[in-house]
Protein backbone atom coordinates (compact mmCIF):
# COMPACT_ATOMS: atom_id res chain seq x y z
CA UNK A 1 0.00 0.00 0.00
CA UNK A 2 2.69 2.49 0.99
CA UNK A 3 4.89 1.65 -2.28
CA UNK A 4 1.14 2.63 -4.58
CA UNK A 5 0.51 5.90 -2.51
CA UNK A 6 4.23 6.36 -3.54
CA UNK A 7 3.98 6.21 -6.90
CA UNK A 8 0.87 8.23 -6.91
CA UNK A 9 2.76 10.90 -5.56
CA UNK A 10 5.13 11.02 -8.20
CA UNK A 11 2.68 10.66 -10.42
CA UNK A 12 1.39 13.59 -9.03
CA UNK A 13 4.25 15.60 -8.94
CA UNK A 14 5.54 14.57 -12.30
CA UNK A 15 2.87 16.30 -13.98
CA UNK A 16 3.52 20.07 -12.67
CA UNK A 17 5.51 21.96 -14.87
CA UNK A 18 7.36 23.78 -11.99
CA UNK A 19 10.11 21.64 -10.43
CA UNK A 20 9.01 20.09 -7.46
CA UNK A 21 10.98 18.17 -4.70
CA UNK A 22 10.17 16.09 -1.70
CA UNK A 23 12.81 16.51 0.83
CA UNK A 24 13.58 15.10 4.21
CA UNK A 25 15.66 17.61 6.49
CA UNK A 26 18.06 18.36 3.40
CA UNK A 27 18.12 15.16 1.37
CA UNK A 28 16.13 14.77 -1.57
CA UNK A 29 13.73 11.91 -1.68
CA UNK A 30 11.57 12.51 -4.61
CA UNK A 31 11.81 14.87 -7.68
CA UNK A 32 9.98 15.69 -10.71
CA UNK A 33 11.23 15.47 -14.18
CA UNK A 34 11.15 19.55 -14.05
CA UNK A 35 13.46 19.20 -11.64
CA UNK A 36 15.57 16.84 -13.19
CA UNK A 37 15.55 19.00 -17.08
CA UNK A 38 16.61 22.49 -14.83
CA UNK A 39 20.02 21.07 -13.06
CA UNK A 40 20.01 18.81 -16.74
CA UNK A 41 20.69 15.48 -14.69
CA UNK A 42 19.30 12.43 -15.28
CA UNK A 43 18.83 11.13 -11.55
CA UNK A 44 18.97 12.69 -7.69
CA UNK A 45 22.04 10.91 -7.18
CA UNK A 46 23.54 12.07 -10.71
CA UNK A 47 22.45 15.54 -8.71
CA UNK A 48 24.11 15.14 -5.67
CA UNK A 49 27.58 14.15 -7.54
CA UNK A 50 27.65 17.48 -8.85
CA UNK A 51 26.09 18.95 -5.86
CA UNK A 52 26.68 18.99 -1.89
CA UNK A 53 23.04 20.57 -0.84
CA UNK A 54 20.38 22.32 -2.82
CA UNK A 55 20.24 24.94 -0.32
CA UNK A 56 23.16 25.53 -1.05
CA UNK A 57 22.78 26.63 -4.42
CA UNK A 58 20.17 29.62 -3.48
CA UNK A 59 22.27 32.83 -4.98
CA UNK A 60 22.56 36.00 -3.19
CA UNK A 61 19.99 37.97 -4.97
CA UNK A 62 18.17 41.12 -3.54
CA UNK A 63 16.67 40.46 -0.29
CA UNK A 64 15.80 36.70 -2.00
CA UNK A 65 16.32 33.81 0.99
CA UNK A 66 19.67 32.23 1.42
CA UNK A 67 21.20 29.85 3.80
CA UNK A 68 22.68 32.66 5.69
CA UNK A 69 18.81 34.39 6.51
CA UNK A 70 18.89 31.19 9.09
CA UNK A 71 20.02 32.39 12.39
CA UNK A 72 19.68 29.12 14.90
CA UNK A 73 22.72 26.88 13.72
CA UNK A 74 22.25 23.40 12.68
CA UNK A 75 18.92 24.78 11.66
CA UNK A 76 17.66 23.27 8.37
CA UNK A 77 16.22 25.51 5.84
CA UNK A 78 13.22 23.23 4.95
CA UNK A 79 12.57 23.29 9.02
CA UNK A 80 13.24 27.39 8.75
CA UNK A 81 11.19 28.16 5.89
CA UNK A 82 8.09 26.29 6.87
CA UNK A 83 8.27 27.64 10.86
CA UNK A 84 8.79 30.85 9.71
CA UNK A 85 6.07 31.91 7.16
CA UNK A 86 6.75 35.58 7.34
CA UNK A 87 9.90 35.13 5.78
CA UNK A 88 10.82 36.16 1.60
CA UNK A 89 10.22 32.69 0.39
CA UNK A 90 11.59 33.64 -2.95
CA UNK A 91 15.25 31.95 -3.88
CA UNK A 92 17.46 32.58 -7.09
CA UNK A 93 19.14 29.89 -8.69
CA UNK A 94 21.13 29.17 -11.98
CA UNK A 95 19.94 26.28 -14.00
CA UNK A 96 22.10 24.26 -16.39
CA UNK A 97 22.79 27.25 -19.03
CA UNK A 98 24.03 29.48 -15.94
CA UNK A 99 21.05 31.58 -16.48
CA UNK A 100 19.41 33.07 -13.10
CA UNK A 101 15.76 32.26 -12.19
CA UNK A 102 13.62 33.55 -9.65
CA UNK A 103 11.34 31.14 -7.87
CA UNK A 104 8.64 31.59 -5.24
CA UNK A 105 8.60 28.36 -2.59
CA UNK A 106 5.26 26.56 -1.80
CA UNK A 107 6.28 24.60 1.19
CA UNK A 108 3.89 21.73 2.81
CA UNK A 109 4.39 19.44 5.68
CA UNK A 110 4.02 15.92 4.87
CA UNK A 111 1.66 14.40 7.85
CA UNK A 112 3.49 12.53 10.22
CA UNK A 113 6.63 12.55 8.36
CA UNK A 114 9.91 14.97 8.89
CA UNK A 115 9.17 15.24 4.91
CA UNK A 116 8.27 18.47 2.61
CA UNK A 117 6.97 19.15 -0.59
CA UNK A 118 8.37 22.16 -2.16
CA UNK A 119 7.07 23.30 -5.29
CA UNK A 120 9.38 26.01 -7.34
CA UNK A 121 7.34 28.76 -8.88
CA UNK A 122 9.09 30.40 -11.62
CA UNK A 123 8.61 34.09 -11.12
CA UNK A 124 11.17 35.04 -13.02
CA UNK A 125 9.43 37.34 -15.70
CA UNK A 126 7.55 39.06 -13.02
CA UNK A 127 10.45 39.62 -10.92
CA UNK A 128 12.13 41.38 -13.89
CA UNK A 129 9.01 43.53 -15.04
CA UNK A 130 8.46 44.66 -11.38
CA UNK A 131 11.97 45.95 -11.34
CA UNK A 132 11.62 47.10 -15.07
CA UNK A 133 8.41 49.24 -13.53
CA UNK A 134 10.40 50.39 -10.54
CA UNK A 135 13.52 51.96 -12.62
CA UNK A 136 10.85 53.45 -15.14
CA UNK A 137 9.14 54.98 -12.18
CA UNK A 138 12.66 57.24 -11.56
CA UNK A 139 14.01 57.20 -15.14
CA UNK A 140 13.04 58.34 -18.33
CA UNK A 141 11.61 55.97 -20.70
CA UNK A 142 13.45 57.42 -23.96
CA UNK A 143 17.19 58.40 -22.57
CA UNK A 144 17.49 56.57 -19.71
CA UNK A 145 18.37 58.99 -17.43
CA UNK A 146 16.51 60.25 -14.31
CA UNK A 147 13.21 61.99 -14.46
CA UNK A 148 11.96 64.85 -13.46
CA UNK A 149 9.86 63.25 -10.38
CA UNK A 150 13.36 61.83 -9.11
CA UNK A 151 15.15 65.00 -9.50
CA UNK A 152 12.81 67.03 -7.65
CA UNK A 153 13.54 64.69 -5.04
CA UNK A 154 17.02 64.51 -5.36
CA UNK A 155 17.11 67.94 -5.75
CA UNK A 156 15.84 68.80 -2.16
CA UNK A 157 18.43 66.21 -0.64
CA UNK A 158 20.67 68.17 -2.32
CA UNK A 159 20.10 71.24 -0.64
CA UNK A 160 19.71 69.73 3.17
CA UNK A 161 23.06 68.63 2.48
CA UNK A 162 24.56 71.97 1.05
CA UNK A 163 23.15 73.43 4.10
CA UNK A 164 24.54 70.73 6.39
CA UNK A 165 27.72 70.29 5.14
CA UNK A 166 28.17 74.01 4.15
CA UNK A 167 28.86 72.83 0.54
CA UNK A 168 28.40 74.37 -2.66
CA UNK A 169 26.24 73.41 -5.46
CA UNK A 170 25.36 74.60 -8.74
CA UNK A 171 23.11 73.48 -11.46
CA UNK A 172 22.81 73.45 -15.38
CA UNK A 173 19.81 73.43 -17.11
CA UNK A 174 20.56 73.80 -21.09
CA UNK A 175 18.49 73.19 -24.55
CA UNK A 176 18.72 72.11 -27.44
CA UNK A 177 18.93 75.40 -29.80
CA UNK A 178 16.12 74.92 -32.71
CA UNK A 179 15.26 71.29 -31.54
CA UNK A 180 11.96 71.67 -33.52
CA UNK A 181 13.95 72.19 -36.67
CA UNK A 182 15.60 68.80 -36.36
CA UNK A 183 11.81 66.58 -35.63
CA UNK A 184 10.31 68.38 -38.77
CA UNK A 185 13.47 68.36 -41.13
CA UNK A 186 14.18 64.35 -40.11
CA UNK A 187 11.09 62.70 -38.09
CA UNK A 188 11.13 62.06 -34.59
CA UNK A 189 12.47 58.85 -34.99
CA UNK A 190 15.91 60.77 -35.69
CA UNK A 191 14.62 63.06 -33.16
CA UNK A 192 14.78 60.70 -30.42
CA UNK A 193 17.95 59.33 -31.60
CA UNK A 194 19.86 62.54 -30.52
CA UNK A 195 18.39 62.63 -27.56
CA UNK A 196 19.82 59.91 -26.67
CA UNK A 197 23.09 60.47 -28.12
CA UNK A 198 23.35 63.67 -26.78
CA UNK A 199 22.75 62.18 -23.23
CA UNK A 200 24.88 59.45 -23.48
CA UNK A 201 27.71 62.45 -24.78
CA UNK A 202 27.20 64.80 -21.34
CA UNK A 203 27.14 61.35 -18.92
CA UNK A 204 30.77 61.07 -20.14
CA UNK A 205 31.99 63.86 -18.58
CA UNK A 206 29.89 63.86 -15.65
CA UNK A 207 30.74 62.88 -12.55
CA UNK A 208 29.24 59.57 -10.43
CA UNK A 209 27.57 62.31 -7.74
CA UNK A 210 26.54 64.57 -10.14
CA UNK A 211 22.37 64.31 -11.21
CA UNK A 212 21.88 64.18 -14.51
CA UNK A 213 17.59 64.48 -15.78
CA UNK A 214 15.69 65.03 -18.61
CA UNK A 215 13.67 68.09 -17.62
CA UNK A 216 11.04 67.60 -20.50
CA UNK A 217 11.11 67.74 -24.09
CA UNK A 218 14.46 68.89 -25.34
CA UNK A 219 15.83 70.44 -21.97
CA UNK A 220 18.02 68.65 -19.41
CA UNK A 221 19.36 69.55 -16.01
CA UNK A 222 22.12 68.60 -13.74
CA UNK A 223 22.98 69.18 -10.58
CA UNK A 224 26.90 69.22 -9.40
CA UNK A 225 26.99 68.64 -6.08
CA UNK A 226 30.26 70.26 -3.90
CA UNK A 227 30.82 72.88 -7.41
CA UNK A 228 31.13 76.56 -7.30
CA UNK A 229 29.77 79.10 -10.00
CA UNK A 230 32.98 79.28 -11.58
CA UNK A 231 33.44 75.10 -11.72
CA UNK A 232 29.85 74.80 -13.09
CA UNK A 233 30.57 77.31 -15.81
CA UNK A 234 34.24 76.13 -16.73
CA UNK A 235 31.90 72.38 -17.07
CA UNK A 236 28.93 74.03 -19.29
CA UNK A 237 31.60 75.33 -21.36
CA UNK A 238 33.08 72.17 -21.49
CA UNK A 239 29.26 70.23 -21.98
CA UNK A 240 28.56 72.85 -25.03
CA UNK A 241 31.71 72.55 -26.80
CA UNK A 242 31.57 68.83 -26.70
CA UNK A 243 27.84 68.81 -28.82
CA UNK A 244 28.61 71.32 -30.92
CA UNK A 245 31.81 69.11 -31.90
CA UNK A 246 30.29 66.28 -31.90
CA UNK A 247 29.30 64.75 -35.66
CA UNK A 248 27.41 61.42 -36.57
CA UNK A 249 26.83 60.45 -40.11
CA UNK A 250 23.32 59.60 -39.54
CA UNK A 251 22.42 62.42 -36.93
CA UNK A 252 21.82 65.98 -37.60
CA UNK A 253 24.89 68.60 -35.90
CA UNK A 254 23.38 70.26 -32.88
CA UNK A 255 24.27 72.97 -30.22
CA UNK A 256 23.02 73.74 -26.93
CA UNK A 257 22.20 76.45 -24.60
CA UNK A 258 23.29 76.64 -20.94
CA UNK A 259 21.93 78.50 -18.09
CA UNK A 260 23.96 78.37 -15.09
CA UNK A 261 24.16 79.12 -11.45
CA UNK A 262 24.58 78.21 -7.89
CA UNK A 263 22.40 77.79 -5.02
CA UNK A 264 22.91 79.71 -1.98
CA UNK A 265 22.13 79.70 1.29
CA UNK A 266 18.71 81.71 1.31
CA UNK A 267 17.47 79.57 -1.73
CA UNK A 268 14.60 77.19 -2.27
CA UNK A 269 13.95 74.58 -4.65
CA UNK A 270 11.61 77.14 -6.52
CA UNK A 271 14.19 80.33 -6.19
CA UNK A 272 16.97 78.55 -7.53
CA UNK A 273 15.12 77.05 -10.83
CA UNK A 274 13.75 80.57 -11.70
CA UNK A 275 17.34 81.80 -11.65
CA UNK A 276 19.03 79.15 -14.11
CA UNK A 277 15.58 79.04 -16.24
CA UNK A 278 16.13 82.94 -16.46
CA UNK A 279 20.25 82.30 -17.35
CA UNK A 280 19.31 79.85 -19.77
CA UNK A 281 16.48 82.22 -21.37
CA UNK A 282 19.46 84.58 -22.03
CA UNK A 283 21.79 82.06 -23.15
CA UNK A 284 19.25 80.70 -25.95
CA UNK A 285 18.72 84.19 -27.14
CA UNK A 286 22.13 84.24 -28.85
CA UNK A 287 21.97 80.22 -29.23
CA UNK A 288 24.92 77.76 -28.46
CA UNK A 289 25.96 79.98 -25.61
CA UNK A 290 26.49 79.79 -21.72
CA UNK A 291 25.15 82.05 -19.62
CA UNK A 292 25.54 82.22 -15.57
CA UNK A 293 23.94 84.07 -13.10
CA UNK A 294 24.73 84.44 -9.52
Amino acid sequence: MKHVIENKLFSVINAIQNPVIVISYDKLQSVNNAFLEFFDVESIEEFYKRHDCLGKLFVKNNSFFTLTNIITKGQYWTDYLFMHPEVNRIVSIMNSDNQMIDFELTIKKIENKSEYIIVFNDITEFIAQKNEYKYFAYHDHLTKIYNRQIFDELFLKEIENKKRYKDHLSILLLDIDHFKKVNDNYGHHIGDLTLIALTKLINKVLRINDIFARWGGEEFIILLPRTEIEAAYIKAQEIRALIEAHVAKELPSITISIGVTEVNDSDTTKSSLQRVDKALYLAKEKRNDVIKIV
